[in-house]
């Protein structure tokens, strides 16, 4: 079994987060004029949230080392955490373990 690097489980969690970001997208299509708006605004912030996560998780995966591995985990899982926690209603429902 080929085990992935932090880099790989980042760059699915970052695809996960992109497609409910297109999902939440198409959500504001559809909507009509009172909540677009809304729903608009709410997309914007997400993406800000992401954008700012991803390059966390970026600096986390190019300083890890043999010897912060398990602290870079747990940095990493806190990452996800906070957004998948505002963010999960727009993704697939998966469990996630590193």
């Amino acid at each position: 079994m080929h085990s992935q690097t932090y880099k790989d489980i980042i760059d699915d969690k970052i695809g996960e987060w992109q497609q409910g970001l297109e999902r939440l997208g198409k959500m504001v299509e559809k909507a009509s004029v009172d909540q677009k708006n809304q729903l608009s605004a709410k997309v914007e912030e997400f993406r800000s949230t992401i954008d700012a996560a991803i390059s966390q998780l970026r600096d986390l995966d190019a300083q890890e080392t043999v010897h912060n591995t398990m602290e870079t985990k747990g940095k990493i899982l806190n990452i996800f955490s906070s957004i998948d926690k505002d963010f999960g209603e727009y993704q697939e429902k998966t469990p996630f373990m590193l």
